[in-house]
């Protein structure tokens, strides 16, 4: 299986970390987005974004990481988009109770509304489409459309080696590092091989689809977490990307 994780944190996010004596903007539990329009100056952007980052994101007064700092929008808050910078490096942004500027890069905020997922017996937390379900079994998660076949499965164990290597019947195309709420290990991509009969699935109610990703974290010698997506275009893989970019675990790495 692959192994990655997910990059986070004040130091690697200048705008992403939330300052004192501002207005903090908070998720509500309805993810309803706020009411004003968005810009018809814009039509290609989308008109609401989730924001992904643990830490909360700036929302700034001018589209420039040294102008003041309006407000902090919490992980979880939907932001009225509109209007998009020319060179699209920041989002002109609504809140419940502010408007300003926030940089668009896209581990921090993904377009579309969105559900939290948190178990303390999982230890773990996360943001997943609106439109979707999920199902708990054991120490597994299973997370999927309400219509549709692409799934991504979060197992936990005691070590990576509980997960096993590599899914019968795909090869490995692509891998990278990545850092998931501190912690680093790689993103590995999949292709099922031509002329194989589709793999047996991990656990029961997951497709095995052409493509797949995986990412492997260890947290401590006795906390180790497994990520898999399994997908149909490569486009899809962005679904996949906001969920771990928005993970959050109660070890020290992503708690700094």
């Amino acid at each position: 299986m692959l192994r990655f994780a997910l990059p986070l944190g004040c130091a690697l996010w200048l705008c992403g970390c939330s300052l004192p004596g501002v207005a903090r903007e908070t998720a509500t539990p309805s993810a309803t987005p706020a009411t004003a329009s968005p810009s018809p100056a814009a039509p290609s952007v989308s008109s609401v974004r989730t924001v992904l980052a643990q830490l909360g994101l700036n929302i700034h007064a001018r589209p420039s990481a040294t102008s003041p700092v309006l407000g902090v929008a919490a992980q979880g808050t939907t932001l009225t988009v509109l209007q998009q910078q020319s060179g699209g490096g920041w989002f002109e942004v609504q809140g419940q109770t502010v408007t300003g500027w926030i940089v668009s890069d896209p581990a921090l905020t993904a377009p579309g509304l969105f559900t939290a997922f948190n178990s303390q017996q999982l230890a773990f937390s996360a943001l997943y489409p609106q439109s979707w379900t999920f199902a708990v079994a054991g120490t597994s998660v299973l997370f999927r459309p309400q219509q549709g076949a692409q799934t991504i499965l979060v197992r936990t164990a005691t070590s990576a080696s509980a997960f096993g290597g590599a899914p019968p019947g795909y090869l490995s195309s692509f891998s990278q590092q990545e850092i998931v709420c501190g912690y680093t290990g790689t993103l590995v991509e999949y292709e099922l091989a031509g002329g194989s009969a589709t793999p047996s699935p991990p656990v029961p109610g997951v497709t095995s689809l052409p493509l797949m990703a995986d990412i492997g974290l260890t947290f401590d010698a006795t906390h180790a977490m497994d990520l898999s997506f399994e997908y149909s275009a490569q486009s899809d893989l962005s679904v996949f990307q906001d969920f771990y970019n928005s993970l959050v675990v109660p070890y020290p790495l992503c708690e700094q």
